[in-house]
């Protein structure tokens, strides 16, 4: 049977080196909060022992990216081993931190010095140098800096600054990089679809089961094993691990166990085999979305707007939710504006165990009431999502009472193409003057913040078997629901 490792193509310009001694393990940052825009692509990072920085307590996001952190964290990504501590820069001493990776790479012809044996680890990275750095690493087409950053820029990796710039010139923050890279690594990150072409392979295992991972190492969590013989389409390759899809699955499979040799005819392969991924109640994570933002006010009437009304009554969840085990996490917490394909895979990158999307109606004054939604159509979550959507709705009605519009399925974005049980609850109709009178009442609001609150808890205690949230009802004077689903 033959076997293929994917060759790697990759190479990046010279660049690196510290006289101090950065971290190099997976660690926790006291400065990388879920309100940074780079926070799930950091994280990520972290999760597969990626990151370098200069402290143990801080990872800077808005510093600039020096040349030696960046071949660093490019060469762990693509797990280059970085043993050889022999001096072959003049400016990269044998008591560099960088030096192991610096060396590997150049043996490999990933990497150059320049012409008078310097290294220059300690210079800023620019933006066009990242992108170059990044295109020749993941064996991209690129050989000048604006084609490498117009090819980062088509495959969703990287954005520009405005008006068609890349802004090749300017620093590189180490935020951004982490973000870049994130996305370079993985294509659930990205911006834009995958559109290169798989190769088809195979499951070898020899009677095993291969681990399908989150991400290019034994740091990424398994999400499902694949049997002996099963087929799956390969994208690309990060180091000794390939990025792969089978149906509307993504993740990650160590080359060793793939071949492009179809088996022999027989039995079919058995099904992947979904992991038990379950949590505790104390590690669960609600993603709370307040809808639109900004630019987008939402529907109106009497003077408010959906956008801020739904931002309050988000942030009053939120300190429900903080005086529980279960992590609150929102979309937005000031007038910005997610897209919603953003606020769906804030729910993917973040882990997420239920996703909530927060809106209030409007039809020019003539329609009442309150009315909740979950995807039904191809959705792998829907009796969960519809549990959700339930209990939130219930507790709605106990709060205000306003007219029942009911549980209904609905093709929105944020609830089609979330990876977790989701719900987006219509709390009244801002421009009927009925339900007004409750939206624009603080009082009210926090009522309504309450009872989607106790709707998520009742769903986590009713339908998800968490006898743990029991305890938790009387810190708000209140007991679980009836089991309505």
């Amino acid at each position: 049977m033959k076997k293929i490792y994917l060759t790697l193509i990759a190479s990046f310009i010279a660049i690196l080196t510290l006289s101090a001694s950065p971290t190099l393990a997976a660690t926790n940052y006291k400065d990388v909060k879920n309100t940074i825009s780079a926070y799930e692509e950091i994280m990520y990072l972290n999760k597969g022992d990626i990151l370098s920085s200069d402290s143990s307590t801080l990872f800077s996001p808005d510093a600039p990216m020096t040349r030696a952190h960046a071949a660093v964290m490019i060469g762990k990504a693509l797990q280059i081993s970085g043993t050889d501590k022999n001096q072959k820069f003049s400016d990269v001493p044998s008591s560099n931190f960088a030096i192991g990776y610096i060396n590997d790479m150049a043996s490999r012809g990933i990497i150059k010095g320049y012409n008078n044996g310097t290294f220059l680890p300690n210079q800023t990275l620019k933006r066009g140098e990242m992108a170059l750095l990044i295109a020749r690493a993941f064996g991209y087409q690129s050989s000048t800096t604006n084609d490498a950053a117009n090819e980062l820029m088509n495959k969703g990796i990287a954005a520009g600054i405005g008006k068609g710039n890349f802004g090749t010139t300017r620093t590189m923050k180490r935020g951004d990089f982490a973000v870049f890279l994130t996305r370079a690594i993985n294509a659930d990150f990205r911006t834009k679809t995958l559109t290169d072409t798989p190769t088809k392979m195979y499951v070898d295992v020899q009677g095993e089961t291969l681990n399908f991972r989150s991400g290019p190492g034994v740091g990424y969590g398994t999400t499902y094993k694949f049997s002996e013989g099963y087929p799956v389409n390969v994208y690309y390759q990060v180091g000794n691990w390939v990025y792969a899809k089978s149906g509307s699955k993504t993740g990650f499979f160590s080359t060793a166990y793939l071949t492009t040799d179809a088996p022999s005819t027989g039995s079919l392969p058995i099904e992947p085999i979904p992991v038990d991924t379950k949590k505790s109640f104390n590690d669960l994570v609600v993603v709370i979305d307040p809808g639109h933002g900004k630019q987008d006010p939402g529907a109106t009437g009497f003077g408010l707007k959906e956008k801020d009304v739904v931002l309050d009554i988000s942030l009053r969840m939120k300190k429900y939710f903080l005086q529980t085990p279960i992590k609150p996490m929102l979309t937005r917490e000031t007038d910005t504006f997610p897209t919603l394909s953003q606020r769906a895979q804030f729910a993917y990158k973040n882990n997420a165990d239920s996703f909530v999307s927060v809106h209030a109606n409007a039809l020019n004054g003539s329609a009442l009431g309150q009315e909740t939604f979950y995807y039904a159509s191809t959705n792998k979550n829907v009796d969960q999502s519809k549990a959700l959507a339930t209990y939130i709705h219930k507790r709605m009605q106990e709060a205000w009472g306003l007219k029942n519009r009911g549980v209904k399925p609905g093709n929105y974005a944020v609830l089609r193409e979330n990876s977790v049980p989701a719900a987006l609850a219509e709390i009244g109709f801002i421009d009927n003057k009925t339900d007004n009178a409750y939206i624009a009442s603080s009082t009210r609001r926090e009522q309504m913040a309450r009872a989607i609150f106790l709707g998520t808890l009742d769903y986590y205690y009713h339908y998800e078997n968490f006898s743990e949230a029991a305890g938790y009802y009387s810190k708000f004077s209140a007991t679980p629901s009836k089991k309505h689903y």
